[in-house]
């Protein structure tokens, strides 16, 4: 199995990796989103950066 690769490193923080997993005889390609050590998996890129401009949204809302 081979390791997440970089794909999106956002100025403002966060990383967005690629990894493929397998599944008995299929292979997935999913998208790791992080920010400030929360990671989730997701389907596709664009799920991903929603998921970490949501998290930057919520440290805002936090440090406020």
């Amino acid at each position: 199995m081979a390791l997440p690769e970089l794909i999106y490193a956002p100025i403002d923080g966060g990383t967005i990796h690629r990894y493929e997993i397998s599944g008995g005889k299929r292979k997935f390609l999913r998208f790791i989103g992080c920010y400030l050590g929360q990671c989730n998996f997701h389907k596709n890129i664009d799920d991903a950066t929603d998921y970490i401009k949501n998290l930057k949204e919520l440290q805002k809302i936090q440090n406020s």
